[in-house]
């Protein structure tokens, strides 16, 4: 990766931990992004971290899944990276992802069964936008009658009471 040799400066998108893939290929992580590998092989995808929706690490196959917000209804993005070790760049996925959580909130829709809500802003910049999106929980589909109606009520009571 070639923003990974660059020198530190102090801006947004100094790299803060980076992780080399098992194919020789890196990823790595700024204040305000994560860089990871794209389908070409000399680019990489630059991504916010408010973007992120999860991550997670598969010991056993050594791949660290990354798990980019989509629109409602459509499968997330997801993002395998080969590594023997995650490491500090592991760490900086979870601690950026968090950092970009301004509100989060269960709201039952049917039963203990609910919906998600998450508000989220680049952690890296003050006057971001926020960009809410939620998650219907296992056993509720959006095609189900009035599922999505109250998913999207919620949604709004949600920003109504937190004011963003």
């Amino acid at each position: 990766m070639s923003t990974a040799s660059r020198e530190a400066t102090g801006s947004k998108d100094d790299i803060l931990a980076a992780v080399q893939l098992t194919n020789g290929r890196w990823a790595a992580g700024t204040r305000a992004a994560v860089y990871l590998p794209s389908d070409s092989a000399d680019a990489d995808r630059r991504v916010g971290w408010e973007q992120i929706e999860r991550a997670n690490w598969d010991a056993e196959a050594s791949v660290l899944h990354v798990y980019e917000t989509t629109d409602f209804g459509t499968p997330l993005r997801a993002t395998e990276l080969k590594v023997e070790d995650p490491d500090r760049f592991g760490q900086l996925l979870r601690e950026r992802v968090d950092a970009s959580i301004i509100v989060q909130r269960h709201v039952r829709l049917a039963g203990k069964r609910g919906v998600r809500i998450v508000a989220r802003r680049n952690p890296a910049v003050t006057d971001a936008a926020v960009t809410w999106n939620f998650v219907l929980d296992k056993g509720l589909e959006p095609d189900q009658p009035g599922v999505l109606d109250a998913a999207e009520s919620a949604l709004r009571q949600v920003r109504d009471e937190f004011g963003i």
